[in-house]
């Protein structure tokens, strides 16, 4: 949180999303340093099974590679700039 902060002063944030989870883990911080009972974890949230937790840690793990399949994937659509741009001027010679 503090390390977002401080690239958001500095203005090396441009995405208005990373903002927001800034604003909401601002929140959530300052809700668990002054109102502690009301955010407490209850006692089942750590009595987890094995199972279960082995089941999300594999969720997570199928979840980033999925992420990592999609942006290879996604990789071999791109087009440089320059190529857009040729691709511009050539369409403006057209008309």
């Amino acid at each position: 949180l503090g390390l977002g902060g401080t690239m958001a002063y500095q203005g090396m944030i441009h995405n208005p999303i990373i903002y927001l989870i800034l604003m909401a883990g601002g929140y959530e911080t300052f809700m668990r340093l002054y109102d502690p009972v009301g955010h407490a974890p209850t006692a089942n949230y750590y009595r987890i099974s094995s199972g279960k937790r082995t089941l999300i840690t594999g969720g997570y793990f199928g979840l980033v590679g999925a992420l990592f399949v999609a942006m290879a994937w996604n990789r071999q659509y791109m087009v440089p700039p320059e190529r857009l741009k040729t691709k511009r001027v050539l369409l403006e010679r057209l008309e």
